[in-house]
This record gives structure tokens, sequence and C-alpha cells, in this order.
């Protein structure tokens, strides 16, 4: 069973990405070393002044983010840095919560090219009041919803996730239509912000990080002339009190009240929206919500991994087959990844080297 969690992690980490935003001073020398090819300029005064990294190409791009510059060490890792980086895009960073006048001021400073911001939560407010005056081209959201624009607004992609249907405030409007939007609910993926000190439950550590990275890229190819973005892939939803949950040995009951949340299967796992491939072949139940050791509250998700044999099921009690009963050999598994993969980067929801990164990963499997 430890060898399963230990796999688990590494389906996550082998295609991630997303770490904690370590503040870096907009003042003083660079941070040793900045990306080939790249300079670190400051944008703005005061209180209002930005960190901007300036390609020595000239860019046809601008990534606007709502985070902090990342720490030296975090330069070489496989997030939507790396993207701007093999596209030459300039990047601006905002920190994680922007005030309006100042993220105006700063856009309006940053030069030419098309802009590309990407937000979530309280960040998405302030993008959105910008975008209003056609300071953006393209917005990637995640865990929030832009206002409706008008015909010459940008184009919006929203991405949420379980977490969404299962907080205190659930997700239940319905999302904005219209030809420049698209909706993306990643299944069994938490996008809002979660801590583990006080759970109860192993946390879910799945990633969004492939599905945005492919995401701006479909964005950035729009915005230079080719084809528009996939289309959505939305939530179905049943009443949350509908919903059969398998039996799982310290497996916590869901959050009460009505509500509607997202279909699973006998495992417990969602079986809609944009699953990526550690979703559509899983080796654990993976949910949006969690249970609290302590007041404070858990807001992360669950990760509850699948029995490694039917002896392994039939001593601990878990309903769910095995890794053995429904794989059946490594082989068969990594196959099946492949396949999978290769049909999310063929609909343009997956990066080839994301693909690849989740068939190693399964390489690994523990079965």
């Amino acid at each position: 069973m430890r060898r399963a969690s230990l796999c688990v992690a590494a389906l996550a980490l082998a295609v991630s990405c997303r770490s904690s935003a370590q503040t870096q001073a907009p003042y003083g020398p660079p941070p040793p070393p900045l990306p080939d090819g790249y300079a670190r300029a400051l944008v703005g005064e005061g209180p209002s002044r930005f960190v901007f990294w300036r390609p020595l190409k000239r860019a046809r791009t601008l990534l606007i983010l709502a985070e902090d510059e990342p720490a030296s060490l975090q330069v070489d890792r496989r997030d939507l840095l790396e993207i701007a980086r093999a596209r030459n895009m300039s990047v601006l960073f905002l920190g994680p919560e922007p005030q309006p006048d100042a993220l105006r001021k700063a856009l309006k400073g940053a030069g030419q090219g098309k802009r590309i911001g990407v937000a979530r939560g309280a960040a998405v407010e302030a993008f959105s009041d910008a975008a209003q005056e056609k300071l953006f081209d393209a917005l990637l959201l995640e865990d929030a919803a832009a206002p409706a624009f008008g015909a010459d607004g940008p184009f919006v992609v929203e991405l949420y996730g379980s977490d969404a249907f299962w907080r205190a405030a659930p997700r239940h409007e319905p999302s904005l239509a219209g030809p420049r939007r698209r909706h993306f609910f990643l299944a069994g993926a938490v996008l809002g912000p979660s801590g583990e000190e006080p759970c109860a439950a192993p946390v879910n550590r799945r990633t969004s990080e492939p599905a945005r990275r492919a995401l701006l890229v479909a964005l950035d190819d729009y915005l230079s002339g080719g084809p528009a973005p996939p289309a959505s892939r939305e939530a179905e939803l049943a009443p949350a009190k509908s919903l059969a949950w398998p039996k799982i040995p310290g497996l916590p009951a869901p959050p009460a009240n009505d509500r509607l949340a997202p279909k699973i299967d006998v495992d417990g796992n969602e079986t809609s929206g944009l699953r990526l491939p550690d979703q559509a072949l899983p080796i654990a139940t993976f949910t949006g919500w969690n249970a609290s050791r302590e007041r404070t509250g858990c807001a992360a998700g669950a990760e509850y991994v699948f029995p490694s044999t039917r002896a392994a099921r039939d001593a601990s009690g878990d309903p769910r087959q095995s890794l053995v009963e429904r794989y059946g050999a490594r082989s068969y598994f990594v196959a099946a990844l492949r396949s999978v993969a290769n049909k999310l980067v063929k609909d343009r929801l997956l990066l080839s080297q994301d693909a690849d990164a989740y068939v190693a990963a399964g390489k690994e499997a523990p079965f």
C-alpha cells in the first residue's frame, strides 16, 4: 500500500508543475539564473512595481500572471513558464492579488503584442475589470468565473475542479455561454486553495497543470491565427444525496446539504468533464472533499489508493477492485495510458511532452 501511495505522488509530480508561490522582492539584482535568452526589468513605481521578463528576441505574446516571480530554483519546473519560454513570450508577474489601478497602469506600460492573462480566485475580478477596458486578448481563469464581455471582449477559458461543488458555498450557477468562452471541469482535481495539516484523510495531490499548459498553447495559437481552443467539457451533475459512494475503509462522509455534484462511478471517481490520464485510468479514488481533524477545517480533496491485490482487498474489506484485478499487468496499464494520452493530445487538451510524462510515471505503477 505504501508503494501505491508513492506511485500516486509520482503520477502527480511527474507532470507537475504547480508549486506554492515564493515571493521574490521586485528590487535589487535579478535572481540568478534567469531563463536563457531573457532579461529582467521592473514595470511601474512604488508599491505598484512589478517584475517583467523580456526575451531578447521580440515577443508577440505577453503572458500576465497573477503570481509572484518564482525563486531561482523553480525556474526549470514544468509549468506555464516553460511554455512561455518555449514560445518566446514576455512574462509580467503581478503577484497573487494585484490592485485594479496598478494592474491597468502596468498593462498600459507593458508594450504591444497579444495579451493572455492567467489568474485564479480573488485576482479574477481585477483581471476582468481590465478586460472591460480591452487590456486583454484572452483570459485563462481557475476556480472563478469572469463576467460577460461584449463581442469584442477577450477569449475566456475557465477551469474548475471537483472542490467547486463540495465547499461550503458550492458552484451552482450555469456557465456563461458564447463562441468566445470555454469551460473545463477537471474531474477529480482540486483547484481552490487547500491545505493538508488538519485533514483527516489522505490529501488529493493531483495537478491541473497539464491542462493549463495545453490550454495556454491553444489560446496562443488562436491569437496567432490558428483554430479556436477545444470545445468545453462541463461536469455532468446529479443531486449529491443520490450519489452511491463506495464503502472505502476510512472514507469520511461527504459534506451534507442539498447540492448538485459531479456523477461518479463505482469507485467514487468522477466520470465527466476533462479527464486527464491519471483520472481516466486511476490507481486511486480522488474526491473534491475531505474531512477535518480540527475546527479550522480542511479545504483539500481526498485520495484513497486502490488495493494492490485481491488478497489486500479482502483483508481490508475494500469493495473496489484491486490494481491487478482491473489492469492485469503493468504493460497493459502503460499501453492504455498511452492510448488515452494520445487522444487528449489529438484533442489539443494535453501536450505531447506531458503525455510522455504520464506514460513514464505509469511504468512505475505498483503492480
